[in-house]
């Protein structure tokens, strides 16, 4: 079975219009370490892509700031809903929470 994430990426008051990161896992992929390592970093990617969807080229370096929260926020959003011990650690290892 694969699980389909999608959660809104509001950028900012400025960028009023959220974006959506979306990504798919499957559940067995987070049996293992390796496994829950490769969901983490297609979340990050997922993140990104969304986040950098919203803002300009020219925008990406005046709001690098705002494009980093908008990564954090959407990260944090998708692992929580996943909701997996395994990815929990790692994001917590890689945001020292």
């Amino acid at each position: 079975m694969i699980k389909k994430l999608v959660v809104a990426a509001a950028l900012s008051v400025a960028f009023s219009t959220p974006g959506f990161a979306d990504m798919a896992y499957a559940p067995a992929e987070l049996s293992t370490e390796t496994g829950a390592l490769d969901v983490y970093q297609r979340i990050q990617t997922a993140a990104e892509r969304t986040c950098d969807d919203r803002l300009n080229h020219d925008s990406v370096i005046k709001y690098h700031k705002v494009r980093d929260r908008c990564v954090s926020d959407v990260v944090d959003e998708l692992v929580h809903k996943v909701n997996d011990p395994r990815l929990d650690k790692i994001h917590n290892e890689r945001t020292g929470a």
